[in-house]
């Protein structure tokens, strides 16, 4: 990672070390990627205005999220299947948000228990995403599982009312 100069040499080398599923999965968007190449234009219209000669000995990042401060304004968002890039999985990732004094969010579509994550991170902020779907016996399960492991906080996902091609697994409503 330290020869990559930005995030263009980033993907190139990871597709070169990468097995090829895994690295379509995260690569990758849904059907005809619009939606993707659409955050990607937006991006690239983001430019930095670096102010300079400013004194930036105290540049304090903490912020008040939902009423508990953080160490920055950051949240990992819940990704799905993380085992799939790292053996560590969601544990690692829970691991990394705790020491980085950020919330950590579980995916519904995770290949660890709430309860898993809360162990391996017992000292941070683990919250719960869910994807909503139709066997509402199901998605209280699921709810119940996240608040016993104390996952005080719910991120429901609302844009996936009908599953892409190719993910019949997520089940979504």
């Amino acid at each position: 990672m330290a020869v990559a100069a930005d995030v263009g040499e980033l993907r190139r080398l990871a597709r070169r070390r990468t097995p090829r599923m895994v690295f379509d999965y995260v690569d990758g968007a849904a059907e005809g990627e619009r939606s993707m190449a659409r955050a990607v234009r937006a991006f690239d219209r983001v430019e930095f205005a670096p102010h300079v000669l400013r004194d930036v000995a105290e540049a304090p990042t903490s912020v008040e999220v939902l009423g508990r401060r953080v160490a920055m304004p950051v949240v990992l968002a819940p990704t799905g299947f993380t085992r799939m890039m790292h053996r560590g999985g969601e544990r690692a990732v829970a691991r990394a948000a705790e020491r980085a004094g950020v919330p950590y969010t579980l995916s519904t579509m995770g290949t660890t228990t709430a309860g898993d994550v809360a162990a391996a991170a017992p000292g941070g902020w683990n919250w719960f995403q869910l994807y909503v779907v139709r066997d509402r016996a199901r998605n209280l399960e699921r709810l119940a599982l996240a608040e016993a492991a104390g996952m005080d906080v719910l991120v429901v996902t609302v844009d996936v009312p009908v599953a892409g091609r190719g993910c019949g697994t997520c089940g979504t409503a």
